[in-house]
């Protein structure tokens, strides 16, 4: 009964909507993924944290990747290696903004590291979402353009 609920819930949604509760929903898997990784790369193999983060960073990327370009945004005739460039350069810069908003908060403004990573979660899940939908995965539209037509 509860599945029927909720799923005639998601059913009513606009397609932005959807798009963008999918978005989330890759966006959690994905840091439980990178979670999971980084503390196994850390804690069981028992290498360095920087290598393990960076590891972590792009095995969860890569799966973000396709879960988004193939369920998030339904990009399935495009040019993957294009796409993989354009998302790890938001992703890249995602990262870099990350720790400068964190230092910022957790520094200067002496918010506590849990608090401060969920602000700076928020703010890049926004930017990310943006970036992924004008840039990384943009579908240029394949309706002929109409042609004028001119009055004499």
């Amino acid at each position: 009964m509860e599945n029927y609920f909720l799923k005639s819930k998601i059913d009513k949604l606009s397609p932005k909507k959807k798009e963008i509760l999918k978005f989330l929903c890759v966006g959690a898997f994905c840091l439980l993924f990178n979670t999971i990784l980084l503390y196994f790369l850390t804690e069981i193999i028992n290498i360095q944290d920087l290598i393990a983060i960076a590891i972590s960073f792009f095995c969860s990327n890569l799966v973000g990747f396709f879960l988004n370009k193939y369920f998030t945004f339904k990009a399935f005739k495009t040019n993957i290696w294009r796409e993989l460039y354009k998302y790890y350069s938001v992703m890249g810069s995602s990262f870099l903004f990350n720790l400068i908003l964190s230092a910022i908060l957790i520094e200067i403004f002496k918010i506590w590291v849990i608090y401060a990573s969920l602000i700076v979660a928020f703010i890049m899940t926004t930017y990310n979402y943006l970036l992924h939908t004008k840039w990384s995965f943009k579908i240029k539209n394949t309706r002929p353009k109409k042609k004028k037509t001119q009055f004499r």
